[in-house]
């Protein structure tokens, strides 16, 4: 038996997904930016200024009350209302949304006050060790309760290991989810047991356009920026609730990020990966695991260095390719076969229209002319009649044909 890491040609290690606890009244301290804000101001209930030594007095909801008016006046008054929800007022802050629960009702039900869900195109954004993550309250990691964490691992690899493979692990269930000829998706354990490992193809969740869940282009071109293209990756992802943290590693706050590091360690490293064949399965239900010739483990848990954040923009050499692909499936699945002039013409004609902002006239010069652009419109109808309308929709913004009567009968 020999154990091999993943094969990774590059991987990506970050947190996608940070949920937090909070309550309002530890913020009330010293030196804090709510405190400077709350000394000179009026007590609503006692009509007197407030003094430093009147908040040093104050405990429990007098506490959160005065806190509620500092992040009124200083956080909330240009945050996006979301409503009610869970017993919740929501707030969107741009990077991030919190909830906040009254007092009383927080004490009743054994609850923090303060819920935040961070956004994960902030997430992406932040340096090793969460460098560079905004605290709605500031304060610091030790103030900020987790509730829940997930460690992604994202890894450019032309070998599948969720396809006609299987795994040895501490979790007691295993879900997969594809098609007879390809496993795209792979959950060990349960998320309401707090401790959830999925493994799935990251290139097929990029591309799967859904009323539910559209493309994400902003996604793709970071991930594109930083692997060179979105062919062949996989996500291997550890989703982790504040009930398991706690109860198996004593961990509580942001500021056991490095215990949680070396939670990943723990249980990711106990997964193995092996062939799934008649030999194997004998084998492992044998428990002769040692008999098993290869399997494959994950590399440690280590941050690398992210993409910078920039406004976004599509990259020509990214909407070529997928119109290309495109065209060349259509051709593919109808026997209709393009010329290369009208490929360009097609590509040239979105992308010009994309990037620069203006509409694209064909002209049309002789009779010759007139011919070859009816033929290649026949054909675009005979793709239209038969496929999903995703590239006519592109391609809508980019045509503006001078010779058709009617355009719009074109797309």
């Amino acid at each position: 038996m020999s154990n091999t890491h993943i094969l990774a040609e590059k991987e990506l290690n970050y947190i996608e997904t940070l949920y937090l606890y909070c309550n309002l009244e530890d913020f009330i301290e010293y030196e804090s930016k709510a405190l400077d804000w709350l000394i000179g101001t009026v007590n609503n209930h006692t009509n007197r200024i407030v003094t430093k030594k009147d908040i040093d007095n104050l405990y429990g909801n007098e506490r959160y009350d005065m806190m509620v008016e500092y992040i009124e006046d200083n956080i909330l008054y240009s945050a996006n209302s979301l409503g009610f929800s869970n017993g919740r007022e929501w707030y969107d802050l741009g990077y991030c949304r919190i909830g906040i629960m009254d007092y009383d009702l927080a004490k009743r039900s054994n609850q923090f006050n303060v819920e935040i869900q961070y956004y994960q195109s902030h997430m992406f954004s932040l340096g090793a060790k969460l460098e560079g993550l905004l605290l709605p309250f500031d304060g610091s990691f030790n103030q900020y309760h987790i509730k829940r964490i997930d460690l992604t691992k994202v890894v450019k690899t032309k070998y599948d290991y969720l396809t006609n493979h299987s795994f040895i692990s501490s979790y007691r269930s295993i879900s997969r989810f594809g098609n007879d000829f390809k496993t795209e998706t792979v959950y060990l354990g349960k998320r309401k047991n707090g401790n959830v490992f999925r493994m799935y193809n990251k290139t097929i969740e990029l591309q799967t356009d859904t009323k539910e869940h559209p493309i994400d282009y902003k996604k793709i071109e970071i991930f594109s920026k930083y692997f060179g293209d979105i062919e062949d990756l996989y996500t291997f992802e550890l989703e982790l609730h504040r009930k398991y943290l706690k109860s198996n590693f004593d961990i509580d706050r942001l500021s056991d990020l490095e215990k949680v590091y070396r939670v990943y360690s723990e249980v990711v490293g106990k997964i193995k990966i092996y062939e799934d064949n008649d030999y194997n399965r004998k084998m492992v239900s044998q428990k002769n695991h040692g008999r098993i010739k290869e399997f494959f483990v994950f590399t440690d848990y280590i941050e690398y260095k992210r993409v910078e954040k920039k406004k976004y923009k599509p990259s020509k050499e990214y909407l070529i390719d997928r119109i290309v692909k495109n065209i060349n499936a259509y051709e593919k699945s109808l026997s209709v076969k393009m010329e290369e002039y009208e490929k360009i013409i097609l590509v040239d004609s979105i992308v010009t229209s994309i990037f620069g902002n203006k509409e694209i006239s064909i002209e049309i010069s002789d009779s010759a002319d007139v011919v070859e652009y009816k033929q290649f419109m026949k054909k675009i109808e005979i793709i239209r009649s038969n496929q999903d309308n995703s590239l006519f929709i592109e391609a809508k913004k980019a045509f503006s044909p001078v010779y058709a009567q009617n355009p719009k009968d074109l797309f």
